[in-house]
């Protein structure tokens, strides 16, 4: 039987068993679509673990043999940025299909390689951007197509985090493009502002900043991105926060903040007392990997689909209202009235996400957040890193429409 017969789950290999693969289990195993079939990373120790929770499933321990497994249909790739193409290149040379994390790539040119090992081989490329698949994301496009709000004029991203002050894997802190706040959380970002607005991005003008010498990696950004349908969007992002931006969204509960004051100040003096011990934060930071246990899961009473996409205020401003984010799901101040429009409870961007994926394989529908849309988000980051080194605007490309309701949210849900 060939992957993707109708009514035949696709059979995954999960490739990197760290924080991205711990988040997407639970939706592969959740839905009826998928089985995982495999697992591979360098950990034998992690392996071991995962065995034990997935009995089913054979490990290896690399990618190029996990590729050659004829009972794999599709490779989740969760490796480190830096080795994605390479990872992706073996299994789509294996005639894999292959669901990769974000960012798909270092290079623009390493995308291409991938874009044509992809179709070379027959096989479907897509890039795990999960949180543009949420309802309230979907919702807010839904706006911009029907019209009844009048065209969409701007849109403003902001997020502040404690993301540099967490432990960080070496990686991660490695100065160079690949890491830092900008491609580690940025293609979400931009991913989700690019859904909404439609996808082409005429020009960008950024700026990356490094605040504290002792994370030697870009801790901020922040850039102005004009569409080639005239939209005008700000995106900006600080991973050196004292406070948490989830409050311009969730607001406080009775008397009980969303964020509990000073956790961020106390997370800056543990690092600050482990300074002289570089293993520490190593070790700390694997806590975040298959079995360690550490998870920051949903803002609390929002949803299931609400803890990255809560990380701070998203306003959408049409010709006759402003639409923004709510625990609930989207509020829309209008002309006349202001009223409130309930997301879905029961689903996740990571179902619409492989929803979309299984789809595309089985009943052949355009697959949206392929590999050229992947790439289009990546040359916004490349263009984010060149105009913050040249202080000048920089045209793009390399871009790609909005791929609209090829999921409906009933498709998406879990069974």
């Amino acid at each position: 039987m060939n992957a993707g017969d109708k009514g035949r789950s696709l059979r995954v290999g999960i490739a990197g068993l760290g924080g991205a693969a711990v988040n997407m289990l639970p939706a592969f195993s959740r839905s009826p679509h998928f089985e995982i079939a495999a697992a591979a990373d360098v950990d034998p120790g992690i392996l071991t673990e995962f065995k034990q929770h997935y009995p089913q499933a054979e490990t290896f321990t690399s990618v190029d043999a996990i590729a050659a497994d004829a009972a794999v249909d599709l490779i989740y790739i969760a490796t480190p940025t830096v080795l994605h193409a390479e990872h992706a290149r073996a299994a789509l040379r294996q005639g894999k299909h292959v669901l990769i994390e974000k960012p798909m790539a270092v290079t623009l040119d390493e995308a291409d390689a991938m874009i044509d090992d992809a179709e070379r081989n027959g096989v479907l490329l897509g890039v795990n951007v999960k949180h543009s698949f949420e309802p309230r994301i979907r919702m807010m496009r839904r706006f911009v197509r029907s019209g009844e709000l009048g065209r969409l004029r701007m849109l403003n991203s902001w997020r502040f985090v404690d993301w540099l002050y967490r432990p960080r894997t070496p990686e991660e802190l490695t100065p160079g493009w690949g890491s830092g706040i900008l491609w580690r959380q940025g293609p979400h970002q931009f991913d989700i502002v690019r859904t909404i607005c439609g996808g082409v991005i005429r020009s960008v003008r950024g700026s990356c900043h490094i605040f504290d010498p002792a994370r030697r990696v870009t801790g901020a950004f922040s850039a102005f991105l004009e569409f080639e349908n005239d939209v005008a969007a700000t995106v900006v992002c600080s991973g050196y926060d004292h406070f948490d931006s989830r409050i311009f969204v969730g607001g406080f509960d009775g008397a009980k903040p969303l964020v509990e004051p000073g956790r961020h100040a106390r997370a800056r003096r543990e690092l600050a007392s482990h300074a002289g011990d570089p293993a520490w934060e190593a070790t700390a930071a694997a806590a975040e990997r298959f079995g360690g246990g550490r998870s920051d899961g949903p803002a609390a009473g929002s949803g299931i689909s609400s803890g990255w996409l809560l990380g701070g205020p998203l306003i959408a401003s049409f010709e006759r209202a402003d639409v923004r984010l709510s625990r609930a799901g989207l509020v829309v101040d209008g002309d006349e009235k202001q009223w409130e429009i309930e997301a879905p409870k029961d689903q996740d961007g990571r179902d619409g996400r492989l929803a979309s994926f299984y789809h595309a394989v089985v009943d052949h529908r355009p697959l949206a957040a392929d590999g050229r849309w992947g790439k289009a988000t990546q040359e916004a980051l490349v263009a984010v890193e060149r105009s913050s080194e040249t202080h000048a605007e920089v045209p793009l490309s390399c871009q790609v429409s909005t791929v609209d309701d090829v999921v409906n949210f009933e498709e998406s849900a879990p069974c």
